[in-house]
């Protein structure tokens, strides 16, 4: 019976545990949770029963511990992170003022014209100092294209 197998993990041809009839991963630790997870994820693929008792089993764990509860005792017992950590959002912010466009418009795609079967178009007006976030919301022109009559709709929602 003894002889050797090749370890489904890490793919290492051993000798074969003679207690074992069907070894199929060596004793290595990293290939050991493998073979452990492989299992439990078939046991959860077979068995609704499994499955359950895994979302009771989380969610007691999560009413337990809240996720916000770490970081919160992280931060009160190290005021050093929670320094450091507004220093680099200022500088991040600096970087993201730095490559902003000086456009006020969010969503500069929607200032294109965008035809109608009947031969107009829809633009978007741009306001100076107003910020246009939803240009839906905001104000709309249709103009026909012999340009004889224009006609603005505003529009608030």
């Amino acid at each position: 019976m003894p002889g050797t197998f090749t370890c489904r993990h890490c793919g290492k041809t051993l000798p074969r545990n003679p207690c074992s009839k069907n070894q199929k991963y060596c004793s290595e630790t990293a290939c050991q949770n493998a073979r452990r997870n492989r299992s439990n994820k078939s046991k959860l693929k077979k068995s609704k029963k499994a499955r359950d008792l895994r979302k009771a089993r989380n969610k007691r764990w999560r009413e337990k511990a809240p996720a916000n509860t770490y970081m919160d005792q992280y931060r009160k017992n190290s005021p050093e992170y929670e320094s450091e950590n507004r220093k680099k959002q200022l500088d991040r912010n600096r970087k993201m003022r730095k490559n902003v466009s000086p456009s006020m418009i969010v969503k500069t795609y929607a200032l294109t014209p965008h035809p109608f079967g009947d031969g107009a178009c829809m633009v978007f007006n741009e306001l100076k100092g107003e910020k246009i976030v939803k240009t839906y919301t905001y104000g709309l022109q249709l103009q026909s294209q012999q340009g004889t009559e224009a006609h603005l709709l505003q529009k608030t929602c």
